[in-house]
C-alpha cells in the first residue's frame, strides 16, 4: 500500500509546487513508484514537468466525467494533471454528502501501484485541501525564512487539528523545511531559528538554498535531476528525500 503526502502551505511562493515535482523525481530515481496529483489550479507542476495538452485531468475525474488518467513522466514517474477548473471545485461540490472523501475515493484503485502519492495542494485551506489532508497519510510544509512566514503555517497547523479530529485521525505532519534559504542573510537565519525552537520536533536538518536552476527546470519541462544534476539544488533536494524517507 503507497502512502500519501500533501505538500501544503495557506501561504502561495514558497516553492510547494517545486518541492512536490523534486521530491517525486527523487524518489523515483531512487527506484520507487511515485504518482504525482496536481491539485492547483494554477497548474504549476503539470506545466512544469512538460504536460501541456492533458486531455484528462484530476478535476474532470473527480467530477466523473471520466476515469482517472495518470500520464507518465519519467521511470516510475508518473502524473495527474491539474485543470484551472479546480477553482470552482468547493462551488460545484461543497453541497455535497462525503465531499470531503471525494480524492480518497478516486485515489483509491491506483495506490496498489504506487509506493508514494504526492500531493500539490492549492496555497488556499478550501475543499480541495481538504480532501488532500483527507487521504493524506503526512504533511510536508515548505517555508520560507522571512517575516510574517508562520502565518501560514499556524493556519495549515490548526487545520491538521480539526481534520485530525473529524476526518483523518491517522494524519501526521512529517515535517517543516525551509526553501529559497540563504544562511548568508541575518534574518533568514534568524527567523529560522524561531521556527525551530518553535517547534523542535517539526523542523526537518535538509533545507532547499535559493539557486537560479531551480528556476530554469520547470520552463524547459524538467525536474533538477534531469536538468542540473550536480547542482545545488538537486544536492538539497535529495538530502531531502533520503531524509523523508527515514521518517
Amino acid at each position: 500500500m503507497s502512502k500519501i503526502i500533501a505538500f501544503t502551505n495557506q501561504k502561495g511562493g514558497v516553492g510547494k509546487t517545486t518541492s512536490t515535482a523534486n521530491i517525486g523525481a527523487g524518489l523515483a530515481r531512487a527506484g520507487y513508484k511515485v504518482l504525482l496529483v496536481d491539485l492547483d489550479p494554477q497548474i504549476n507542476l503539470t506545466s512544469g514537468l512538460g504536460l501541456t495538452e492533458a486531455e484528462f485531468n484530476v478535476y474532470g475525474a473527480l467530477l466523473q466525467e471520466y476515469k482517472v488518467k495518470a500520464y507518465p513522466i519519467q521511470d516510475n514517474l508518473a502524473l495527474i494533471a491539474g485543470s484551472p477548473a479546480l477553482s470552482s471545485f468547493e462551488k460545484v461540490k461543497g453541497d455535497e454528502l462525503d465531499r470531503e472523501f471525494l480524492l480518497k475515493d478516486l485515489l483509491e484503485p491506483l495506490l496498489e501501484r504506487c509506493d508514494y502519492v504526492l500531493l500539490d495542494c492549492p496555497p488556499a485551506l478550501g475543499l480541495i485541501t481538504l480532501n488532500a489532508y483527507a487521504c493524506a497519510n503526512a504533511l510536508y510544509i515548505p517555508l520560507e525564512a522571512q517575516l510574517y512566514a508562520t502565518d501560514g503555517l499556524e493556519k495549515v497547523l490548526e487545520m491538521v487539528t480539526r481534520v485530525q479530529r473529524r476526518l483523518n485521525p491517522t494524519l501526521v505532519v512529517g515535517g517543516i523545511f525551509f526553501t529559497r534559504f540563504d544562511p548568508r542573510k541575518v534574518l533568514r537565519r534568524e527567523t529560522a531559528e524561531v521556527v525551530r525552537d518553535k517547534y523542535p520536533d517539526l523542523v526537518l536538518t535538509s533545507t532547499i538554498r535559493e539557486t537560479i536552476a531551480l528556476g530554469e527546470a520547470p520552463h524547459l519541462g524538467q525536474d533538477i535531476f534531469t536538468y542540473a544534476p550536480t547542482s545545488a539544488g538537486a544536492m538539497d533536494y535529495g538530502h531531502l528525500v533520503q531524509e523523508i524517507l527515514t521518517r
